[in-house]
C-alpha cells in the first residue's frame, strides 16, 4: 500500500499540492467566520438533573447570571456632591445601550399607604437628589431604617454601597456584551477620577466577558510564541532555513485547519478549544522532524534523491500514520463522554492531528522534489557530537547501568504514589485569575463585605396553587432564611417573606422594627392594601412563579474551592431539608455556583475516564501491531510512569486536580506513546536484521531513532512550555506539567523501555511478534527500488 502512496505523491505532484492550496483555502475562508464563545463552557449534559433543573430555573424565574455588581466605600458618599456623583454613575449606565435596569440607594424606593386609594404604593427615596446635607441626613436615616435594603444595597456596617446593573438576556451571550461590559468600565472610570473613589465591579458578566477576552487575546499570542520557538529550535538541530521554513509551513497549514474545522462543525472558541491551534503547532513540528531526518539520512546513504524520498514515504509514512493516530485517539476519546465542551475538543484536536499528518506526507516530499539535493551542511546535524555523545550514554546505560535504571524508576514509582496520594480537586470560577489580578481583588473585596456575588438559587414547591401565600409556609421560609443568613458564606437572602415583611413595615407607619411577618388578623387587613394582579410587580414576579405554588430564595455565595463548597452546598441542602422535608415538599438548590461545582467534579470524573480509555484503546492497538500481551505490558508501562511522576509532583507541590491540570495525562499520554511505536517499529527492523538478537536490535533502535526522538521531545518540551505566557493559572500549570512529563517520557522510551526490552530476552523473543504485523520499514529489494525511481524521476 505505502509504494502505491508513495508512487501517487511523486508522480501527482501539481494536482496533490493544488489539492492542498484549494481545500486550505476553503478552511481559511471557514475561519473567518470562527466566533469566540461569550459564554461559560457547558461541561454537563444538557439531560443531566442539575443542568435541567438550572434550565427550569430559568425558564420560570428570569435569568439570573445577568448582573453587574458596582461597589463603592467613600467616606463622602452620604453627601450632596457624594449622592449627585453615585446618580450621575446610575444615569450613565442606564444609556448604556443592553442595560435593562439600575438599582441603587439613589434608586431605591419606600412603601407607603396610599389611604384614599387603598393600596401600597412605591414612593422613590430621592425622587428630587437632596441639595443640604441635612436633607442628606434625613434620606439616610430613612433608608438605614429599611431593614429590606441591608446586605442588598449595602453591607452590614454601612461601609460599602452597591449598585447593581441588570444586562437585557438577549445581549448576554453575544458580542455585544463585550460592549456593555467596556462601557461600563468606561463609565465607572469617569466616576473614579471625579470623585476619587475606587469602584469595586464584579458579576457574572463580568467575569465571563474576563475570561472571552483574555481566550481571543492568548490564542493568537500562543500561536506566535509556539512558532517562534519551534522556528528557533528546528534551526538549531536541522541547521538548514528550509529545512525549518518547510516545517513551519506545515504547522501554519494545520492552524489554519484548526480555525476552519471548528468553524466548520459549527463550534465556537473556548477556553478549550483555543488550545487546539498551539497543539497542532507542537505536535505536528514531530512529523516534519521524523520526516526531513529520514530524507537526510537516506540522501547521505546513496545520493539519489527521489530514492530518498519514496524511502522517506514508504518507511516513516507508515509509522507516522499509527502514531499520529494514537495520538488522535488519545484526543477522541473525549467524544465518549456526555460534556458538550470535551466532545467538542475531541473531535477537532483528532481530525486536525490527521489532517496536519496528510499535509506533511504530502508537502514535504513534493517540495523537496523541486529543491536541490541537500548539501553535507544539510544533514550535518545527524552527525553532531553532542547528540552521538548522547546516544553513546543513553546505550551504555542500557547495557551497563540497567539496574541503576530500576531503582531510579522504583523511586520515581513510589514518589509518585506517595505524592498523588496527596493530589486534592479544587475548581471555581475565577481559579484561573492570578491573585493580584484587578478582578480577582475586586472579587475578593465584596466578598468579604457581603459574603458573596456568585449566585445560588432554592426552589421550594409547596405543591399546590398559591401556596406560598400560607402562613405556615412563610414563617418557614422566613426561618430558613435566617438559617442560611447566619452561614458565614452566604449572603443576605431574599425571598416573597422579605417583601410581606417590607409590607408590614409599611403598613405600620415605617418603623424598622416592624420589619417582620404579619399576625393572622394583620395579614387579612394587608391583603386588602395588595393590587388583585401582582404580575406586574417585577420584584414579585422574580420571586414567585405564576401560579404562586413555587417560592425562590435567592442568595450570593463566595467564589469557593470545590471541597468548601461541597460543603456549603450540603449544609444548605441539609437546612433547607429540616424546614421543608421531602415528604411535604419538593426542593431545589440550583444556580451558576452549583451548576459551576458540579461541571467541575463531571469534568474530573470525564478526564479520568477519557485518559482510561485513551490507555485501553492505545493497548489494543499495540496487541494488534505486535500480536502480544506481553509487547503491550512492555510498551505501555514506560509511558505509564512519567504520568505517575507528574502526579506525584502535582501532589508535593500542592498543584490542585482541576479541569485544566487533568488535561495533563490525556495529552502527555496521547503524545508519548508515538516515541515508543517508533522506537518499537525500528526495533521490529532491527530484529529481523540482527537475527533476532534482541541485544544488538535494541542497541541499534536507540542509534536510528534517538535523535529525532530528543529533537522532538525537545520542540514538544518548549512548545508546551509557551503556556506560562498565559493569564491563566490553569493554562500556566497544563504547559509546566505536559511539558515536563513528556520530556521525562523520552528517557522512559529511551531508557526504560530499552531496558526492559534486554531484560526479558527470554520472555520478549520472536514469537513476541505478530508475523502480520504492517511492516513499518520493509520495502522493494534494491532492484525494484531502482525501477521505480527511475519511473518517477521520468
Amino acid at each position: 500500500m505505502w509504494t502505491t502512496i508513495a508512487r501517487l505523491i511523486l508522480r501527482r505532484k501539481l494536482e496533490l499540492l493544488s489539492l492542498v492550496v484549494l481545500a486550505t483555502a476553503f478552511m481559511g475562508y471557514m475561519a473567518l467566520d470562527v466566533k469566540i464563545s461569550y459564554k461559560f463552557s457547558r461541561i454537563l449534559p444538557v439531560t443531566d438533573p442539575i443542568s435541567v433543573a438550572y434550565d427550569d430555573f430559568r425558564t420560570e424565574f428570569g435569568e439570573a447570571g445577568n448582573a453587574i455588581v458596582l461597589g463603592a466605600s467613600s467616606k463622602n458618599f452620604w453627601t450632596p456632591e457624594g449622592l449627585a456623583a453615585w446618580q450621575q454613575l446610575a444615569d450613565s449606565l442606564i444609556k448604556i445601550n443592553g442595560v435593562e435596569n439600575i438599582l441603587g440607594v439613589t434608586s431605591a424606593y419606600n412603601l407607603t399607604v396610599d389611604e384614599g386609594k387603598g393600596e401600597f404604593v412605591p414612593v422613590s427615596l430621592m425622587k428630587v437628589l437632596p441639595s443640604t446635607q441635612e436633607k442628606v441626613d434625613s434620606i439616610r436615616a430613612i433608608f438605614a431604617g429599611l431593614p429590606f435594603y441591608r446586605g442588598v444595597l449595602y453591607d452590614d456596617k454601612e461601609e460599602v454601597e452597591l449598585m447593581v446593573a441588570r444586562i437585557r438576556e438577549d445581549q448576554l451571550y453575544n458580542a455585544n456584551i463585550i460592549r456593555i461590559v467596556e462601557e461600563v468600565k468606561q463609565v465607572t472610570a469617569a466616576y473614579e477620577e471625579m470623585t476619587g473613589t475606587q469602584i469595586r465591579v464584579s458579576g457574572l458578566p463580568y467575569i465571563r466577558m474576563a475570561n472571552t477576552k483574555k481566550v481571543e487575546r492568548e490564542v493568537y499570542l500562543f500561536i506566535f510564541l509556539t512558532i517562534a520557538v519551534t522556528a528557533i529550535i528546528l534551526l538549531f538541530f536541522l541547521k538548514s532555513i528550509r529545512a525549518t521554513g518547510i516545517s513551519l509551513i506545515v504547522v501554519v497549514l494545520g492552524v489554519i485547519w484548526s480555525f476552519g474545522l471548528i468553524s466548520s462543525f459549527g463550534y465556537e472558541i473556548s477556553l478549550l478549544s483555543s488550545l487546539i491551534p498551539p497543539l497542532v503547532i507542537v505536535i505536528g513540528v514531530p512529523n516534519a522532524i521524523f520526516l526531513i531526518n529520514k530524507y537526510h539520512a537516506e540522501y547521505r546513504l546513496h545520493g539519489n534523491k527521489i530514492l530518498a524520498l519514496q524511502r522517506v514515504i514508504r518507511k516513516i509514512g507508515n509509522v507516522t500514520l499509527l502514531t499520529n493516530t494514537t495520538t488522535a485517539l488519545g484526543f477522541a476519546a473525549f467524544i465518549l463522554t456526555d460534556s458538550i465542551t470535551l466532545v467538542q475538543f475531541g473531535v477537532v484536536a483528532s481530525v486536525n492531528i490527521l489532517v496536519v499528518f496528510c499535509l506533511s506526507l504530502i508537502i514535504i516530499p513534493i517540495v523537496y522534489t523541486y529543491l536541490t539535493p541537500p548539501k553535507e551542511r544539510h544533514y550535518k546535524h545527524l552527525d553532531q557530537r553532542w547528540v552521538l555523545g548522547m546516544v553513546k550514554f543513553l546505550q551504555n546505560s542500557v547495557v551497563h547501568r540497567r539496574k541503576y535504571i530500576y531503582a531510579l524508576t522504583v523511586v520515581i514509582v513510589g514518589s509518585g504514589i506517595w505524592g498523588m496520594v496527596q493530589i486534592h480537586t479544587t475548581g471555581s470560577l475565577t481559579e484561573d485569575f492570578g491573585e493580584n489580578d484587578p478582578l480577582y481583588l475586586d472579587l475578593k473585596f465584596l466578598e468579604s463585605k457581603f459574603h458573596g456575588v456568585v449566585p445560588m438559587e432554592i426552589i421550594i414547591d409547596t405543591k399546590e396553587d398559591n401556596g406560598v401565600e400560607r402562613a405556615s409556609f412563610l414563617r418557614d421560609l422566613s426561618d430558613l432564611q435566617a438559617s442560611l443568613d447566619s452561614l458565614p458564606q452566604t449572603s443576605r437572602s431574599l425571598s416573597i417573606a422579605d417583601f410581606v415583611k417590607f409590607s408590614r413595615q409599611a403598613f405600620m407607619g415605617g418603623n424598622a422594627s416592624m420589619y417582620s411577618l404579619p399576625t393572622s388578623q394583620e395579614r387579612s387587613w394587608i391583603v386588602q392594601y395588595l393590587p388583585d394582579d401582582q404580575t406586574d410587580n417585577e420584584l414579585l414576579r422574580s420571586l414567585v412563579d405564576s401560579t404562586g405554588s413555587k417560592a425562590r430564595i435567592t442568595l450570593q455565595v463566595p467564589d469557593l474551592p470545590t471541597p468548601e463548597m461541597e460543603l456549603l452546598l450540603a449544609e444548605v441542602e441539609e437546612r433547607l431539608d429540616w424546614y421543608f422535608p421531602s415528604d411535604y415538599y419538593e426542593t431545589t438548590v440550583t444556580g451558576a455556583s452549583v451548576v459551576f461545582l458540579a461541571g467541575t467534579e463531571y469534568l474530573i470524573k470525564n478526564l479520568i475516564l477519557s485518559l482510561l480509555l485513551a490507555i485501553a484503546v492505545i493497548s489494543i492497538i499495540m496487541a494488534i501491531l505486535f500480536g502480544s500481551a506481553r509487547m503491550v505490558i512492555i510498551s505501555i508501562v514506560p509511558n505509564l510512569i512519567p504520568l505517575l511522576m507528574t502526579a506525584g509532583l502535582m501532589g508535593f507541590l500542592g498543584i490542585p486536580l482541576k479541569p485544566s491540570t487533568i488535561l495533563v495525562f490525556s495529552i502527555a499520554f496521547g503524545i508519548s506513546v508515538d516515541d515508543t511505536l517508533h522506537f518499537l517499529a525500528k526495533y521490529r527492523q532491527e530484529l529481523k536484521t540482527n537475527g533476532w538478537k534482541i541485544g544488538k536490535a535494541v542497541l541499534s533502535a536507540i542509534h536510528e531513532t534517538g535523535i529525532s526522538m530528543f529533537y522532538t521531545s525537545m520542540v514538544l518540551f518548549f512548545g508546551f512550555s509557551m503556556f506560562i505566557a498565559s493569564d491563566f493559572g490553569g493554562t500556566v500549570s497544563l504547559g509546566i506539567l505536559v511539558s515536563l512529563t513528556l520530556f521525562f517520557a523520552m528517557f522512559a522510551n529511551l531508557l526504560i523501555l530499552p531496558a526492559f526490552l534486554m531484560s526479558v530476552e527470554k520472555w520478549v523473543n520472536a514469537k513476541s511478534f505478530n508475523e502480520n504485523i504492517i511492516e513499518v520499514y520493509e520495502g522493494f529489494d534494491d532492484e525494484d527500488e531502482e525501477e521505480e525511481t527511475e519511473k518517477t524521476e521520468s
